[in-house]
């Protein structure tokens, strides 16, 4: 649909990201700065999205926030694995306590729980049969014996080490000798390396308020707020956003190797509850909008509170789109554009990216049944993301 010139700006900061293939082999090239991978010896007949999920200690190879996946490798049964995961996946630390997924990066341990009616992981769990070690800096690698000792202690790894920087996977020849390292193990064998040189920590505090709800560091690390958390992110400066409850804001947070850089979300909720100016426009005919529930009119400016709200779109002939919006500015539009897509009946979307333009979403015309998934992640993946201000 092609939107007047004239309308108001469009005040979106979105989660932008290049869509790539997962390799179920392990390797991915995602940042040509890394070392490049090792790819792992896996079963020539891994699967994606098994039917019965797997009961075996998985090392997370990534997180796929566009896609909606994580993508494991299986340490007994020596292959690459991927299982949906949505807002209704528990990512659970290895006591059983609720954790945030941005302590699920590359190399760490899990166990995985059933599938729910979504297909999408019931649960995503840290191992407690396995052991963490961080900052690891005192250690020596022996290629050729396959022995790993960390002071005076030895271990041993297999060919199918899972090793990391970053989110890329790399060989262990590539770890230098002044890195520094996560080490992951199960008895006196190491599973995986994560090398986290020159990287730092974000922690949250005075989160009561916003718990639960949903923080973005950057462009590209969004996830669930648990009290203090705690993340570990490359060193650099960040723009850290978060809204819950009417309460919202953008702070600017530098992080160093190594320290640990204090978020207090409290001068957020200092500064008062805020509303939106949101409004919907499509040139659609028999479109109609719910908002948390309540009717909008279209082309009818609203004001919502900052933080979470569901949004649905119906039209004759059309799928619906039900999906969850984050709200953090003070103004918004978003496009409604009703078209054929594909003939798959999903709910597809386009997005621009750039400022003064305006968001739209397609919902494919399907006699099918209505969708009714509300999932901040596909909001993501739908490029209905975060609004915040300029």
């Amino acid at each position: 649909m092609k939107i007047n010139s004239t309308l108001k700006k469009i005040i979106l900061v979105m989660l932008v990201l290049v869509m790539g293939v997962t390799v179920l082999s392990g390797c991915n090239e995602k940042e040509a700065h890394f070392a490049k991978s090792k790819p792992l010896p896996t079963s020539k007949n891994s699967t994606e999205d098994d039917d019965k999920v797997d009961r075996n200690i998985c090392i997370i190879q990534e997180l796929n926030m566009l896609e909606e996946t994580v993508t494991l490798y299986n340490t007994v049964a020596n292959r690459v694995l991927r299982y949906k995961y949505s807002l209704a996946t528990q990512f659970l630390d290895k006591y059983g306590n609720e954790s945030s997924s941005l302590n699920f990066t590359p190399g760490t341990a899990v166990v995985l729980g059933d599938k729910l009616k979504s297909n999408a992981l019931s649960y995503i769990k840290m191992s407690d049969k396995t052991w963490t070690q961080t900052g690891v800096r005192n250690y020596t690698i022996d290629n050729e014996k396959h022995k790993f000792t960390i002071g005076n202690a030895d271990y041993k790894y297999t060919d199918n080490i899972c090793v990391y920087s970053g989110n890329e996977q790399i060989s262990i020849q590539a770890v230098g000798a002044t890195d520094t390292l996560t080490v992951v193990g199960k008895d006196d064998t190491i599973l995986s390396l994560a090398v986290t040189t020159g990287h730092g920590y974000i922690q949250f505090v005075n989160t009561d308020n916003f718990v639960g709800s949903m923080v973005q560091i950057g462009q590209k690390v969004f996830a669930k707020i648990t009290p203090d958390l705690i993340v570990e992110v490359p060193e650099g400066s960040y723009d850290v956003t978060v809204a819950s409850n009417g309460f919202g804001g953008t702070v600017k947070v530098d992080v160093t190797k190594g320290e640990i850089s204090v978020v207090d979300l409290s001068g957020i909720q200092a500064a008062g509850q805020k509303t939106c100016k949101l409004t919907f426009v499509s040139n659609a005919q028999g479109v109609s909008i719910t908002l948390d529930g309540n009717p909008v009119n279209v082309n009818e400016e609203v004001n919502v509170p900052y933080g979470a709200h569901s949004i649905k779109v119906t039209a004759p002939g059309y799928n619906d789109w039900n999906k969850m919006l984050y709200v953090n500015s003070p103004s918004a539009k978003i496009a409604i554009d009703m078209s054929d897509g594909s003939s798959s009946g999903s709910s597809n979307s386009t997005a621009n990216t750039t400022k003064n333009t305006t968001n739209s979403t397609n919902s494919t015309k399907s006699s099918s049944s209505s969708s009714s998934d509300t999932d901040y992640l596909s909001t993501l993946s739908n490029m209905i993301s975060t609004l915040t201000g300029t």
